[in-house]
């Protein structure tokens, strides 16, 4: 009887804690990319829909002043659609701040804007062929597809 308590209680030998620690491992090194993977894809699908509710302000700001866009490039421009048309510009989740007023530009044409994220913390992030960061929001074609 005292044996079969003795052999009832002993603990875990070093072989099985090492094969249950190297287990465990393994499953970290395989799930823990793709949660990464996951929070950036996250985050560039939030910068996207940040492009579209500027762009839409934009249109907003168009229709209430005869057509034309804020002509003042960067900061200033999208600033003056801030007040009424939209909360704030806001910040480019992967990058934690304002990546689209600085390459808001309205090409000296207050009938056209285009604008794009400058944050270079996306995974996914590429290059248009004209040498622009992507994603990038015009006023002739909206969000620009992917080259």
């Amino acid at each position: 009887m005292r044996q079969i308590l003795k052999r009832y209680f002993r603990g875990f030998t070093l072989i099985e804690l090492m094969i249950v620690i190297s287990i465990i491992s393994i499953l970290a090194s395989i799930l823990v990319p793709n949660f990464m993977k996951a929070r950036a894809q996250s985050q560039f699908v939030a910068c996207l829909s940040n492009c579209k509710n500027m762009g839409t302000a934009l249109e907003m700001y168009s229709t209430d002043n005869e057509g034309h866009y804020p002509i003042e490039a960067g900061a200033p421009g999208l600033e003056r659609i801030a007040p009424g048309y939209i909360s704030s510009v806001p910040t480019c989740q992967s990058a934690g701040f304002d990546t689209y007023s600085e390459s808001y530009e309205a090409f000296m044409n207050p009938d056209a804007y285009t604008f794009f994220c400058t944050g270079a913390n996306h995974v996914e992030l590429e290059t248009l062929p004209d040498g622009q960061d992507w994603p990038q929001y015009t006023s002739k074609f909206g969000l620009a597809a992917r080259p």
